[in-house]
């Protein structure tokens, strides 16, 4: 096992990103085909640009990224938690690809250009946060699993609590700092389409 350990290790970063990036596009593209449903809860109206003021679009944001933040701490802190932050990716995909076939069904391709401006930035500082935070919970995850199933941990891993979630709280600052960055490119959009 710590020959596996060690070979995983040396894959690149980037690839295990990727890897998870193309989870979140399935996602996409399994809600653009199931919107119906996904529409009708609630709280995915946090990703709608319909926001009633910018304030209320930073909170939106803001809200959805540190309930999904939430979910990945709660799967890094399972040893069997790693299924389940694949579920986490493809429900983030779901919603953003459901929001986004509902928005294109509603302006059509006149205001394309205004939802590529308002929507996708906000979609784009979403999976980046979550696929973070997953990467953080896949690391925790696969080092409980290894002190459950082996007794100890391997290949130098140690278990730190404290640094776990240190590392989320990071994460939720980044969350906020990329929720005011997108409401303040909405602003600044909105104000150019008013002069």
């Amino acid at each position: 096992m710590k020959y596996i350990g060690t070979n995983l290790d040396k894959c690149s970063k980037w690839t295990s990103k990727l890897f998870l990036i193309l989870i979140i596009i399935a996602g996409i593209i399994i809600g653009s085909f199931m919107q119906k449903p996904l529409i009708e809860c609630k709280w995915t109206h946090f990703i709608s640009v319909e926001s009633n003021s910018v304030f209320s679009d930073i909170k939106n944001t803001f809200f959805i990224m540190l309930f999904y933040i939430f979910c990945a701490f709660i799967v890094g802190s399972s040893a069997l938690g790693q299924p389940l932050a694949y579920l986490v990716l493809l429900h983030v995909g779901s919603v953003i690809g459901s929001f986004a076939f509902l928005m294109y069904n509603y302006y059509g391709n006149t205001a394309f250009f205004s939802i590529l401006i308002t929507f996708l930035p906000k979609a784009i500082a979403i999976s980046v946060v979550i696929v973070l935070a997953i990467v953080t919970a896949f690391r925790s995850s696969a080092t409980l699993f290894y002190a459950y199933r082996y007794g100890d941990v391997r290949d130098g891993r140690e278990l730190d609590i404290k640094l776990y979630c240190i590392r989320f709280i990071v994460l939720i600052l980044l969350s906020f700092i990329f929720s005011g960055a997108v409401g303040a490119c909405d602003y600044l959009y909105l104000r150019i389409c008013m002069q």
